[in-house]
């Protein structure tokens, strides 16, 4: 299946680049697309972050065979939570995904590469939820809850073989 990159923003160079290079199966990299939205009106003035929920419906229905991820630097929060990483349409294909607390407080080029590791993790766990997984107990699948971005850390990039072979049966 085909993820497509949407921004809204101006991202740091190669970071896009990254993100598609590092998809794992069964996604595909399908390009990128400029997406047109005013993002402050998703801005919460006392919470001083941009509400996630809302800005997911923002992004469109993917044709079939593809998924949408809005990529942002953008802090996120729902509701119940101070901040999320991202949001996903539970099998509904269309995901945001907020690098804002992703990067660590480290000299670069370390963070950088921090950045592009937990980017790959997040964007592969949004794509899964966006397919239809739920929430996985294997620690170190990238589909197990994450609350803070060390946690992150602790997972890879691709799915274990309980998501994978489910995984396999939502997309395929």
């Amino acid at each position: 299946m085909k993820v497509r990159l949407l921004h809204a923003e101006e991202l740091p160079p190669g970071l896009v680049r990254g993100v598609l290079e590092g998809l794992p199966p069964p996604w595909t990299a399908g390009g990128t697309v400029e997406l047109s939205i005013r993002l402050g009106d998703f801005y919460d003035r006392p919470r001083a972050q941009h509400d996630a929920a809302s800005l997911l419906e923002a992004v469109p229905a993917p044709p079939r065979g593809e998924s949408h991820v809005l990529l942002t630097a953008l802090d996120l929060f729902v509701p119940a939570l101070t901040y999320v990483f991202g949001l996903s349409h539970l099998g509904g294909f269309r995901s945001v995904l907020s690098f804002a607390r992703l990067k660590p407080p480290l000299p670069e080029p370390e963070a950088a590469q921090v950045l592009a590791r937990r980017l790959d993790v997040e964007v592969a766990h949004e794509l899964g939820h966006s397919a239809g997984l739920v929430h996985c107990p294997v620690p170190d699948c990238p589909m197990h809850r994450s609350l803070w971005p060390e946690t992150i850390d602790l997972k890879n990039a691709v799915y274990c073989p309980a998501c994978r072979q489910a995984l396999d049966g939502l997309v395929g």
